[in-house]
């Protein structure tokens, strides 16, 4: 039970570098980038991440790279109102498109393997906080059409392209739920 109350409170695990031994975020909006810049374009929610720390936010607003945070996303979704979400989706669009939904506008993929403890991604996450009667916050769910996912560093150009598209929108979107 502990892994889910308070899932980083003991550990030293690697979710993302500004995460590492961050206990509970508190505000308004939650930007969260999920992804492994290892994995060629999976890696977009983290370089969003990256792009918007280099601009001034309102103070109600932390954006957090959560690389693959699995169910320790669980509990960083507790403190905030809202939560956007940037990840690499096979969405069938033109790669490096991007499309915007809510959870209940899409169906997310599930783990055929079931639940495990490890790689859990946000469906999973979702599930659980709805099996368990858990209070989410409003999520968004930008999702971006990968080129490729392998193990490369670096996004492909197509997905690279889209970025400062997709932060002006990510912008609009964080002045409109504040």
């Amino acid at each position: 039970m502990h892994l889910l109350l308070d899932p980083l409170a003991e550990r030293d695990v690697r979710l993302g570098p500004r995460l590492k031994g961050l206990i509970t975020v508190q505000g308004s909006v939650l930007v969260l980038g999920l992804g492994n810049p290892l994995r060629g374009d999976d890696g977009v929610g983290p370089r969003i991440v990256e792009e918007l720390e280099r601009r001034e936010l309102p103070e109600d607003v932390t954006a957090m790279d959560v690389g693959t945070a699995g169910l320790d996303l669980l509990h960083l979704l507790e403190g905030c109102d809202r939560a956007i979400v940037v990840d690499a989706a096979d969405v069938g669009l033109k790669p490096g498109q991007f499309v915007r939904f809510t959870p209940d506008e899409a169906r997310l993929a599930q783990n055929s393997d079931g639940l495990s403890f490890h790689q859990v991604g946000l469906s999973g996450v979702l599930s659980l906080a709805n099996a368990l009667e858990h209070a989410l916050p409003e999520i968004v769910i930008f999702g971006v059409q990968p080129t490729e996912i392998d193990w490369k560093e670096g996004l492909s150009p197509a997905v690279e392209a889209t970025i400062p598209k997709l932060i002006e929108v990510l912008i609009e979107e964080i002045e409109a739920q504040l």
